[in-house]
């Protein structure tokens, strides 16, 4: 998770041009000119947002080396060329022999969001639209300088602030208009935000409650490279802010509002608790967001440091086939569902990918069929893959079967996995309380839903869960615990096969016992494979196989057919 891809015009290089200022202290020193380069970098390429083409206006002062202010800030209009390659110049009469440090601050004169005091401190108005470019605004201090004949000195200016992005996927935005729903503006509220920056030392202070008022959504498209492979995904542009940030990332509770043209508003806030965000860094959250559940990735994309991404929800929808290898995603919030999808209904491969933490659940496979296995299905795949010890919070209620279960791993479509190790599962989930009786969730390490396929081959999984229509084969495992909840009145293919070299603790057949699909009985225990104990749950046995070279220690709870 550690990229560099922040595509914003953030750092910006000052490089010099001509002002005189009256100082604030007498200068009996000869005056010796100094030159400064500058200029704000663009790397967006048309984007207009955060390109640094708003910054026309230039503030600046210099200080002594006891830090006492020395010559008063001046206001330079119309400063052209700070996006140029040629830079901007400015050259200034100091004191020979002195020794001076300058600070600089560059924003747009249409701005009135920003008061700058003599000595180089910036309060925040945060009052006015969402949405306003305008606010963009940077600042840089000088080394040491010590003035002779002719001095030249590099200034680098950075952008003093965190910007906040809203996106939502192409098919998300798409569906909503063929709801009828076309969003054209948006607005934002944050809370506990930075509104004094002194320039001098980079320092902030205050803690303010943002609210940006409605405005027009930006027009460009949000690119951002989600998954880490190189390439960005693309995402319709819902909200951008900026907000003034210190160095350190600090976390914030959000909240956006949506409004299409016929004034009908949608809102996002789930997930959005602690978002952080940090000085010259954005912060994207993308998903679907306009439709159905609400998923949402957080992450911070920096301009020119590592990526970091925010330990919450995470959201990955890609085009193509798609390989994740060598990550780790530590997640901390049971507000929000990671998913790992296709939105092209291609392969997708995880590879030495671990999990950990808390969270709602983890999907992995298609989504927008909700993992049914629909016309030409690609196969995923995991390979070692570990999710040890995590804590979900999901609860699932199958009162019909007395069924209470939280699961971490829900694995959607076709799906293979091998060499994964999922272990030590833990709920949050409350006891469900049925006709005055309460019901603990049993947590699950993984689960196969309904109309999806999962073929294991040398795992070490606690607890598995099998879905009324799902086939699952397992080869070469070790499993603790199997819930078997295939219907007895199902004539899908449904099916669970313990194969060979497979140890598993114990089988329990739910109370909708097993399908009676006439071609294929549904629970089958292979030659070489192990079953400690089988509870067949008072159910018949009318589609169970155990095969001569199976060994199945204990049957219990089981029915007769009478033959």
């Amino acid at each position: 998770m550690k990229r560099v891809y922040f595509m914003l015009a953030a750092m910006g290089m000052l490089f010099a041009t001509s002002c005189t200022s009256e100082p604030t202290t007498e200068v009996v020193m000869e005056d010796g000119l100094v030159t400064f380069s500058m200029g704000v970098e663009s790397v967006i390429g048309s984007r207009a947002i955060s390109d640094g083409t708003s910054a026309d206006q230039l503030m600046y002062a210099f200080f002594d080396t006891e830090g006492n202010l020395v010559l008063k800030k001046a206001v330079k209009d119309d400063v052209l060329g700070l996006t140029s390659d040629g830079g901007y110049t400015l050259r200034i009469s100091l004191a020979k022999g002195q020794t001076y440090q300058g600070v600089f601050w560059a924003q747009s004169g249409s701005s009135n969001a920003y008061t700058v005091s003599d000595d180089m401190k910036v309060t925040v108005n945060y009052d006015g639209a969402n949405n306003d470019e305008l606010r963009d605004a940077f600042f840089g201090k000088t080394e040491l300088f010590t003035v002779g004949t002719d001095t030249n000195v590099s200034v680098v200016l950075k952008r003093a602030f965190a910007q906040v992005n809203v996106g939502a996927f192409p098919y998300d935005y798409e569906y909503a208009k063929s709801l009828g729903i076309e969003i054209t503006k948006s607005s934002a509220t944050i809370k506990g935000v930075a509104n004094t920056i002194n320039l001098f030392d980079g320092s902030i202070e205050g803690a303010v409650d943002v609210t940006y008022t409605e405005a027009v959504r930006p027009t460009e498209i949000l690119a951002v490279d989600v998954d880490d492979n190189g390439k960005f995904e693309a995402y319709e542009y819902l909200s951008m802010c900026y907000l003034l940030a210190g160095t350190e990332s600090s976390t914030h509770e959000m909240a956006f509002a949506f409004t299409d043209e016929k004034g009908s508003v949608i809102d996002l806030n789930a997930g959005l608790t602690f978002v952080p965000i940090q000085r010259n860094w954005r912060t994207n959250i993308v998903g679907q967001i306009l439709t159905g559940e609400i998923f949402v990735n957080v992450k911070i994309d920096p301009s020119y440091d590592d990526e970091t991404i925010h330990a919450g929800g995470l959201y990955y929808n890609f085009s193509g086939v798609t390989e994740i290898k060598d990550k780790e995603f530590a997640f901390n919030s049971v507000d929000v569902e990671a998913i790992f999808s296709s939105a092209t209904n291609e392969s997708m491969t995880l590879e030495n990918v671990t999990f950990s933490g808390t969270i709602w659940q983890i999907a992995i496979g298609d989504y927008l069929d909700g993992g049914k296995i629909t016309g030409v299905q690609f196969e995923n795949h995991l390979k070692n893959v570990r999710a040890e010890n995590m804590v979900v919070a999901n609860a699932i209620n199958n009162v019909g079967l007395l069924d209470y279960m939280s699961v971490c791993l829900f694995l959607r479509g076709k799906i293979t996995i091998d060499d994964c190790v999922f272990k030590g599962t833990t709920t949050t989930a409350v006891p469900f309380v049925y006709k005055g009786v309460e019901y603990p969730y049993l947590p699950y390490d993984c689960g196969v839903p309904n109309y999806c396929e999962a073929k294991f081959n040398n795992c070490d999984i606690d607890k598995m869960y099998a879905w009324s229509h799902s086939v699952i084969e397992i080869k070469n495992s070790n499993i603790g615990f199997i819930t078997c909840s295939t219907h007895n009145d199902s004539y899908d293919i449904a099916r669970l096969v313990i194969g060979e070299g497979t140890k598993v603790g114990k089988i329990r057949v739910t109370s909708s016992s097993l399908s009676r699909v006439p071609w294929s009985p549904s629970l089958r225990i292979e030659a070489g494979a192990k079953v400690d104990t089988l509870d067949m749950n008072n159910r018949p046995e009318t589609t169970l196989y155990i095969d001569p070279a199976a060994e199945v220690g204990v049957i219990i709870n089981r029915v007769s057919t009478g033959e």
